[in-house]
């Protein structure tokens, strides 16, 4: 209560419309109290036709127990937001007669088992190719760090199954682990390297980085397990902040470093092989492709939420970096959108753990046969574990009911299904029971 009490200096309670003069200063009053309360930790940038409106950061980063309070350098893992920085180095070399978009990626990858597969294909998603995590699952040795190498040599190796080229979008990290390996065997750099010298240091971005192929130095001399066996890059291993991201922003205003002509061609929706298109660009999702009014691109991973907006008509730009949770992500992001445009919002309410009777895990343990392969439940000191097969470590599922449960720092919900004699039958997301993993 008291939590809402402090919010009447700045907004109106029951409409909850922002009421200040300066919607910059109410936003700031609230994002501080947001992350008093620990709903948010993060960047938050807005801009309009080149000049920044409202660019703080909140709350505190924690990494291996310690905590250090963010501020607006403290550069940040924005995962698939990093997509376009792979496609921009594509098209660089592409700019300098290096490539060319229709080549076959197997003229720069011979050892990939799949012929008809284009740079274009890659660049929209469009390539047909299988998902290599799940070959890596199958084949490979999950306690030891592997990849972009390593991963490729697996696929040559047991050379999964793919679909047509061309005949559907699907989204798909491999695509994009393919282009940074591209990159590498065309420039002769690592691609890291690439990045920092064609992109990062020309446009000014100081804190940003790309963190792969190297190991992090928090992970080493400790045990593998399932957040960080599998590390390809070019998917969305670059670590920035909401500054340099607008930076970036406005260089490709600018016409650095490729012209407005030449970026078109990534803002172009791909004409699939029945004639409807797919609204995903060279690292972009196209809001319309018929107007090219805004293009964005949102990353996610552990505890990390981002999003970059880019409305290409007025040249606004909203980037929201939302680390340290997934549960809180979109309803403080639809906060910041409501300050902005002066709409009303909703508050976010504390997710919390129900007091479930113990004894009814017994009935939850066992293995199920999901549509990502076998998970296993089990029980441990009077908590519930899920763990995928073959990778080590198990996450704890948080119960919301007596069939209900969450992962801490995720937003989604998991469900136990139980048949009309109350037997437990499957798991999976909740109320999805059509695609739940069946009891095995």
């Amino acid at each position: 209560m008291m939590y809402r009490a402090l919010l009447l200096g700045c907004i109106l309670i029951g409409g909850t419309r922002v009421i200040a003069q300066d919607w910059t200063v109410a936003l700031d009053s609230v994002m501080h109290l947001l992350a008093k309360e620990d709903f948010f930790d993060g960047q938050i940038l807005i801009a309009e036709k080149g000049k920044v409106l409202f660019n703080e950061a909140y709350g505190d980063l924690h990494v291996d127990g310690e905590s250090q309070t963010l501020t607006e350098d403290t550069a940040l893992p924005v995962f698939s937001v990093g997509k376009s920085l792979t496609a921009l180095s594509v098209m660089l070399l592409e700019a300098e007669g290096k490539l060319r978009y229709e080549d076959p990626v197997r003229k720069f990858i011979p050892e990939l088992p799949y012929e008809s597969v284009t740079i274009r294909h890659l660049l929209t998603m469009t390539s047909g190719l299988p998902r290599f995590l799940e070959t890596a699952l199958k084949y490979a040795d999950t306690t030891t760090v592997m990849s972009n190498p390593g991963i490729l040599d697996l696929v040559a190796r047991h050379q999964p199954e793919a679909g047509a080229p061309g005949v559907n979008f699907q989204y798909n990290n491999a695509n994009y682990m393919l282009l940074a390996t591209i990159v590498e065997s065309v420039s002769g750099l690592p691609f890291g390297t690439f990045l920092e010298q064609r992109i990062f240091q020309p446009i000014g971005m100081r804190h940003t980085q790309e963190t792969a192929p190297f190991l992090p130095d928090s992970l080493k001399g400790k045990p593998i397990t399932a957040d960080h066996f599998f590390r390809p890059y070019g998917t969305g291993t670059v670590a920035t902040t909401a500054t340099d991201l607008f930076l970036y922003d406005q260089a490709l205003y600018n016409g650095q470093p490729l012209s407005q002509a030449q970026l078109q061609e990534g803002f172009k929706c791909m004409r699939l092989k029945d004639g409807s298109y797919s609204n995903y660009g060279f690292g972009w999702r196209i809001v319309n492709c018929d107007t090219l009014q805004e293009v964005y691109h949102v990353g996610d991973g552990p505890g990390m939420r981002a999003s970059f907006q880019r409305q290409l008509s007025d040249q606004q730009t909203l980037i929201y970096l939302h680390v340290g949770s997934n549960v809180y992500h979109q309803a403080v992001y639809e906060i910041v959108r409501a300050f902005r445009k002066g709409e009303p919002y909703v508050l976010p309410q504390k997710r919390l753990r129900y007091n479930i009777d113990t004894a009814l895990y017994d009935k939850y343990t066992g293995s199920y046969l999901s549509n990502f392969g076998l998970i296993h439940i089990s029980t441990s000191e009077g908590r519930l574990f899920l763990r995928p097969d073959a990778i080590p470590g198990k996450e704890e599922l948080i119960p919301s009911s007596d069939t209900t449960f969450y992962f801490k720092g995720q937003n989604l919900s998991w469900e136990f299904f139980l048949n009309e004699q109350e037997e437990v039958i499957g798991f999976g997301i909740e109320g999805d029971r059509e695609n739940m993993g069946i009891k095995q």
